[in-house]
């Protein structure tokens, strides 16, 4: 989309080696193709010695932590190999943390029942029951799901065998904190495509406009995802200080 640019929520230096972006929603967090307009291409253009970062991907250089075009909040791109390599295997250790919060849509029980025919499994937890400001969590496996797998859905033990054959392997789980009625505050150390938007669904608690996983929203026309990477903590790779960085609400 045309017209979306970064924020900089922080600029590396030679004691805090990374870049935080604040991603508006609708712009995607790295490039498809060379050329492509992107939080991380922008990021390239402010400080092109990011290039010479290899990660994963040859076009997603140094980026460490990604999120959905959807979602508006931070990105992290690491600004040298020896702190990309640092993050790696920090998020491999559990030690790498993204906060997220959400505006949610409470569904009703026979709308929770209704999901069970669009791939959700029963809800582990009934969130009338969880208090304003518990902590409680979630976990699952994770399988595509619909057309193209645009979507996904959560996989339990107690699924079937042809649910669990399509699933990852790996347990993932989001932790939340329900702040009131329509807010939830949420938090993942290894993340899924769609992870916490797909569990907070399962819970009875979409988010508000997600036209994926919310069947109150039909289409984008209701406006955009109430959806925002909030925060992040880590060790700094420079001297493992942990470091808490995020919008004016973390």
């Amino acid at each position: 989309m045309k017209g979306l640019s970064v924020s900089i929520l922080h600029e590396a230096t030679e004691n805090e080696p990374f870049i935080v972006l604040d991603k508006p929603s609708g712009l995607p967090s790295a490039p498809l193709k060379t050329g492509d307009d992107s939080a991380l291409t922008q990021a390239l253009a402010l400080y092109p010695y990011i290039a010479g970062v290899e990660g994963r991907k040859s076009l997603e250089k140094g980026l460490v932590h990604r999120i959905d075009t959807a979602t508006r909040g931070c990105v992290l791109i690491a600004a040298s190999q020896t702190s990309y390599d640092f993050f790696m295997k920090k998020q491999a250790e559990g030690v790498f943390l993204k906060y997220y919060k959400a505006s949610v849509t409470p569904l009703k029980a026979e709308e929770i029942a209704e999901m069970r025919t669009d791939g959700f499994p029963p809800p582990p937890l009934d969130y009338h029951a969880m208090a304003f400001g518990q902590d409680f969590f979630l976990e699952s496996r994770f399988r595509g799901y619909g057309v193209k797998h645009a979507a996904v859905r959560p996989v339990t033990e107690n699924a079937g065998k042809a649910a669990l054959k399509k699933s990852d392997e790996t347990l993932y789980r989001t932790e939340i904190r329900l702040m009131d009625s329509y807010t939830a505050l949420c938090r993942i150390r290894a993340g899924y495509r769609h992870q916490v938007r797909c569990h907070l669904a399962w819970l009875g608690l979409p988010v508000q406009n997600d036209i994926l996983y919310n069947p109150h929203c039909k289409d984008s026309s209701q406006g955009v995802l109430s959806f925002t990477a909030c925060g992040l903590e880590f060790p700094n790779p420079a001297d493992g200080k942990i470091m808490h960085i995020g919008l004016d609400n973390f």
